[in-house]
């Protein structure tokens, strides 16, 4: 059964104590609400409150935490189960025994930790365990907090893409990463073609639809480490690390086969508004020594002007 753990947010640099630090692993439930005194572990508690304290990234919360337990003899594998649709995180190895917990601050679920090894826990670790867990559900608050307000401000709310804001941060730093190890990378810059006429006759949020289906076929067409970003309106740009231009028009054909398979009820059309079946038109630039972040953009939306007016539904680069 799962040991289920409120933290609330009155919590000083002490630590937190359980209510019950004698029941069995099994069957309780640690109640860490009220600040207590250090225990036999006060410096470890406080090695690890020095580590994770100012940390805004959740990954590294947990894995700051998996390494103290581990030093400790504490654990040999742990799973942090997050919340929404981020993915779990896995560390180390399984074993029999575990022990596992609810993290609960101010009524905020904050998610599932389970540590495991292969011997069973005393209660003197499993009260180690929760009084160290108490530090980490509020670094993991202000770290989820932090993580969100990050998302809104850098990404399109409509497709999980990076917005344009993000698209400048990532730009840089891959122009920068291609200077160091001389490695390839190439823009795309994408329109969609007639998009005013698709929102006029299908209304915003058929529109919005038209556009989530669009960026899904973008995101089946790209590798993992490629970069998807809104632009702005109907207009979408990806950035292509390790990638020369010749690499990225393939690309950008498997882009408009993607888009070709989805059906008219994936889009929202009836049988009848094939004319209003979405294509897209795409510029393609490749880095160049000397390039800025404006040079690539502007060379790439150049041969995005090019396949506009070369009849739309074309890819354009220069290769």
């Amino acid at each position: 059964m799962k040991k289920v753990i409120p933290l609330h947010s009155k919590i000083d640099n002490e630590q937190l104590q359980t209510t019950n630090p004698a029941a069995s692993l099994s069957t309780s439930e640690a109640v860490a609400e009220q600040p207590g005194r250090w225990n036999e572990g006060a410096e470890q508690q406080l090695l690890l409150m020095q580590r994770v304290i100012g940390n805004n990234s959740v990954e590294s919360i947990i894995s700051i935490f998996f390494s103290w337990c581990a030093d400790l003899g504490l654990a040999e594998g742990m799973t942090y189960e997050t919340l929404g649709e981020v993915d779990d995180i896995h560390l180390g190895n399984r074993r029999h025994h575990s022990a596992n917990y609810t993290l609960v601050l101010d009524k905020t679920d904050l998610g599932r930790v389970s540590l495991c090894r292969r011997e069973r826990f005393s209660e003197s670790e499993l009260l180690t365990i929760e009084q160290a867990l108490g530090i980490i559900a509020r670094c993991l608050r202000t770290a989820i907090d932090y993580q969100t307000l990050e998302a809104l401000v850098t990404q399109d709310p409509l497709t999980g893409f990076g917005n344009r804001l993000s698209l400048k941060t990532w730009i840089e730093r891959e122009m920068s990463r291609t200077r160091r190890h001389n490695s390839p990378l190439s823009l795309m810059m994408i329109d969609i073609d007639h998009f005013k006429k698709i929102n006029d006759t299908l209304g915003h949020l058929g529109g919005d639809h038209i556009l989530r289906a669009i960026a899904n076929a973008f995101k089946k067409s790209m590798r993992g480490s490629d970069l998807l970003f809104r632009y702005g309106g109907d207009e979408f740009t990806i950035l292509l690390p390790h990638t020369d231009a010749e690499g990225a028009h393939e690309a950008a054909k498997q882009i408009r086969e993607n888009l070709k398979s989805i059906t008219n009820e994936e889009f929202g059309l009836d049988d009848a508004d094939d004319a209003l079946r979405p294509d897209v038109s795409i510029g393609i630039a490749g880095y160049q020594a000397g390039d800025t972040e404006n040079t690539l953009l502007q060379r790439a939306d150049t041969h995005l002007y090019h396949a506009k007016a070369n009849g739309r539904g074309a890819v354009c680069s220069n290769v």
